[in-house]
């Protein structure tokens, strides 16, 4: 065990973002304007991951779930504007806070207009149940909580490792055979609505 652990990690753009042949800044990603727009292309919105997206502060706001969120809803309404005639509105960030979860019981969050900080058992509730609050769909939360319950309570969780990039080597077989079914060009028809689609040998 160790008393502190430093972590570093990053955002980096889809490879389709370097192809666009747009002018790219910090960590490769698009510089946009207040607007979310790209400089010399009006009709071009960049949102999330792949844009550096200006502050108030003149930085460019981190790559956060929530930035590409807020960015994309305000990207919908600047285009609907647009389409009824009127001025674009450029982007307002509203920041509600960071967390981070690192594992059963640990987390950290900064929250409220002054930062405040929360650790521990208690942070690490806040994360769960903004993330669940996040989700779309009451399927999707409660298959949340299910995979959530399971990690905290269960001390035996499998832990998946990808040592190769080159997915024909991938077993896609989900039966005893591991063959990865072929392709069929020209499926068979399915018959009409209505029709029978039981096997008479069954």
């Amino acid at each position: 065990m160790t008393r502190t652990v430093v972590w570093g990690g990053g955002e980096k753009p889809a490879d389709v973002v370097a192809a666009a042949d747009l002018p790219a800044g910090h960590g490769g990603r698009i510089d946009v304007q207040p607007d979310l727009t790209v400089a010399g292309h009006p009709r071009v919105y960049v949102l999330g991951d792949a844009a550096n997206i200006p502050h108030a502060d003149g930085k460019a706001l981190p790559q956060l779930g929530s930035v590409a969120q807020q960015s994309g809803a305000w990207a919908a309404r600047n285009i609907l504007d647009e389409m009824a005639g009127k001025e674009r509105a450029d982007f307002r960030y509203k920041d509600k806070g960071i967390m981070a979860m690192i594992g059963r019981n640990a987390a950290i969050a900064e929250m409220g207009p002054h930062r405040h900080e929360v650790e521990g058992p208690v942070a690490f509730a806040a994360w769960l149940g903004v993330h669940a609050a996040l989700l779309s769909g009451t399927r999707n939360k409660i298959d949340a909580f299910i995979a959530w319950g399971w990690d905290y309570f269960s001390s035996d969780r499998a832990i998946a490792i990808v040592d190769r990039t080159d997915d024909a080597r991938i077993d896609w077989g989900d039966d005893d055979q591991g063959e990865r079914p072929e392709f069929d060009p020209h499926p068979a028809a399915s018959p009409p609505l209505g029709e029978d689609r039981s096997d008479p040998a069954s």
